[in-house]
């Protein structure tokens, strides 16, 4: 059985400034999608939604086995033999690796199409951050919690903490925004508008960023045609809850993405696995 063993006395000093390198690996990968990912082939766009989801999947496993792990040392003994009938396997590691794929594929088709300046700079101003909140959090919480899991729950309170500070930010760009005038057309046509309007030289990249665009088209003729005063309250509420849960999606797979490549960051200069 694999165990999450990190000792953060260990760590050397210039961990923080290797972090922050591995964090470039991501990012590096979301903005070459974003400058030239509609004229890249096929083949080019799987190779980088199979790297972005295994960065992803790096974090999502490590943080997988360490609620099995205090699960199992919470309720069974430990010469119980389901310990190791539910240590975590193929089955939860299958899990975690399908999870990855979703989320990189909703990050890359999200910043494919996005097209606001300044969303870059709030994602370049987390990349520091994230390493000194994670930092804070480890040293607040190590008179609290169990040595082996404090890094993981540091990133966890993280993670949480980031999200709803970049979720709020997100959200109000999003309100903030200019949108094209659906007030005088139908829904077909402001569909038919948003989805004729993205070109990619993949197909299967066009068929995405249609969708997305589509998406957004339904968003901005609800809030045109029945926010905020006006048309049923039920598609009021429709219309509010595509736009958070969007900007919800995209903000909490981006952060994914980073925790993945912290995750590796620290496997290299201390391994975190040891056998049972």
């Amino acid at each position: 059985m694999a165990e999450v063993t990190t000792d953060t006395r260990r760590l050397p000093r210039w961990h923080w400034v290797d972090q922050g390198l591995w964090l470039l690996v991501p990012v590096a990968l979301m903005l070459g999608l974003h400058l030239a990912g509609r004229q890249w082939s096929h083949g080019a766009l799987v190779l980088a939604w199979l790297l972005l989801a295994a960065v992803m999947q790096a974090g999502l496993w490590r943080r997988a086995l360490s609620r099995r792990q205090a699960f199992l040392a919470a309720y069974l003994h430990a010469d119980s033999r389901w310990r190791w009938r539910l240590r975590g396997g193929l089955l939860l590691w299958l899990r975690q690796a399908l999870q990855a794929l979703l989320l990189a594929l909703v990050l890359g088709v999200a910043v494919v199409r996005t097209q606001q300046e300044v969303l870059w700079w709030l994602l370049a101003a987390t990349l520091p951050a994230i390493v000194v909140v994670q930092a804070v959090c480890e040293r607040l919480l190590a008179r609290h919690a169990a040595p082996r899991y404090l890094p993981e729950l540091a990133m966890r309170v993280t993670l949480a903490a980031l999200f709803l500070l970049l979720f709020a930010v997100v959200t109000l760009l999003a309100l903030h925004a200019p949108y094209p005038d659906y007030g005088e057309v139908g829904l077909r046509q402001a569909l038919w508008h948003a989805m004729q309007a993205q070109q990619a030289h993949s197909p299967w990249l066009e068929a995405l960023l249609q969708g997305a665009a589509a998406k957004d088209a339904l968003v901005n003729w609800l809030g045109q045609q029945h926010l905020p005063g006006s048309g049923s309250p039920m598609l009021r509420i429709g219309g509010w809850l595509v736009l958070l849960a969007a900007n919800g999606l995209f903000v909490w797979s981006y952060l994914v993405a980073c925790a993945g490549a912290l995750t590796l960051a620290r496997r290299r200069i201390d391994p975190v696995t040891r056998s049972a």
